[in-house]
């Protein structure tokens, strides 16, 4: 079956649907980042240990990218697509029947294992369109990613107080069951020829890495701009309370929408990836986010000045996303299950380790230290191409 054709197979309506399941199959991860002291005080455990929760969920999402979405290299993704939905919509709703909390930071961790929906969904859509529209398409779906790490944190705030904290889990996990029996009967099937052996395809992802420099590149920068997000976005709420702010939670919540106007503005990057020059575009977006924390640093006290920095953060980050996957999807066709599994658990890696050094350099530093942080994790991305690309230019020819 041509391009043409299979692209015809992925109408508007469906492409809009997919992209608010990509949203919504991400905001699972990010409900209980706001519900983690309701949570705490239900099972009557320190405020301290309920982190355990969010980082049980996250290291069960990196393993879901390591291990199950290179699946789709193997087997057709529809069925993985869908069985990841029914499985998440389970989990969802076992967490809300626990009797401890360890049992639920287990459940979490499995919750967050078969949420891998969205990067199933990528690579099955970009492999079976045209690639004179991949970019583009590829470019919306990730607005749907974007909008559902920053939705994720604002509705579980908004429900959870009106509603309960279980109310989240039960409500995310009958939207999920519902939009999964929908993509049963409307989501094509995936044509794209697949591997023989699943043991093959994990043993091909330390190769494939050496061997794609723009998959390297694109790690590094992805990994950067998310550290360096994190840095920001776990220290912000620290920011908001203390002087001379003095503001709660439902402020920080609201920031959570100026997050969602920046990941919409920047949906205009995907297109930019189908661009000859596409790495300097890249360099542009980290320089948005560097100049961003400089001039946190210097005017942070100024009320305005954090809502511009929240906005054109955003903007960056998201620009870089959109760019980097873009890249990644003009890749070999049989292997993007396994290049965007790569990629992203080295970008979920840099925001593990932006989550860890926000808590120390804002506790050490305060908001000085978290700008300088952020510069420098930035400046190190610019390092690594500056040099890998030097390299490459200055590679000497020899002839036989």
């Amino acid at each position: 079956m041509t391009s043409d054709l299979r692209s015809r197979n992925f109408t508007n309506k469906l492409l809009v649907m997919l992209s608010i399941i990509c949203a919504i199959m991400v905001a699972n991860l990010y409900y209980d980042q706001v519900l983690l002291t309701d949570i705490s005080n239900y099972f009557s455990i320190a405020a301290s240990s309920s982190g355990k929760l969010a980082t049980s969920i996250q290291i069960g999402y990196t393993l879901g990218l390591l291990f199950i979405v290179p699946l789709g290299d193997r087997y057709s993704r529809k069925p993985l697509i869908i069985l990841s939905m029914i499985g998440s919509a389970v989990l969802l709703y076992l967490m809300t029947l626990v009797s401890t909390f360890n049992l639920m930071v287990i459940a979490g961790f499995f919750m967050g294992l078969s949420s891998v929906t969205a990067q199933l969904i990528i690579p099955f859509v970009s492999s079976n369109i045209s690639s004179a529209k991949r970019g583009s398409i590829v470019s919306h779906l990730l607005t749907g990613v974007f909008l559902g790490v920053l939705l994720g944190r604002v509705l579980g705030g908004v429900v959870g107080q009106l509603l309960g904290w279980r109310a989240v889990h039960e409500l995310a996990a009958i939207v999920v069951l519902a939009l999964a029996v929908y993509l049963f009967y409307t989501l094509p099937q995936d044509q794209i020829s697949k591997e023989n052996s699943y043991k093959n395809i994990l043993l091909s992802l330390p190769p494939l890495l050496k061997k794609e420099k723009v998959l390297r590149e694109t790690i590094v920068f992805g990994a950067a701009a998310f550290c360096a997000f994190n840095i920001f976005w776990v220290s912000l709420s620290f920011i908001l309370e203390s002087s001379p702010y003095h503001y709660g939670s439902a402020v920080a919540g609201i920031f959570g929408f100026l997050g969602v106007a920046g990941a919409i503005a920047a949906g205009f990057a995907g297109k930019l990836a189908d661009s000859s020059k596409v790495s300097l575009w890249n360099l542009l977006a980290l320089a948005i986010m560097f100049l961003s924390f400089m001039i946190l640093g210097i005017g942070w006290s100024n009320l305005i000045i954090i809502i511009f920095i929240t906005f054109t953060l955003d903007v960056g980050s998201r620009m870089n996303m959109s760019l980097n996957q873009g890249r990644i999807y003009k890749l070999d066709l049989q292997n993007h299950s396994r290049l965007n599994s790569l990629y992203m658990v080295g970008y979920f890696l840099g925001g593990s380790l932006g989550s860890w050094i926000s808590t120390y350099v804002y506790h050490s530093f305060h908001v000085t230290g978290v700008a300088i942080a952020s510069c420098i994790v930035l400046f190190l991305a610019y390092i690594y191409y500056f040099l890998t690309n030097h390299h490459v230019s200055r590679k000497p020819q020899f002839i036989k």
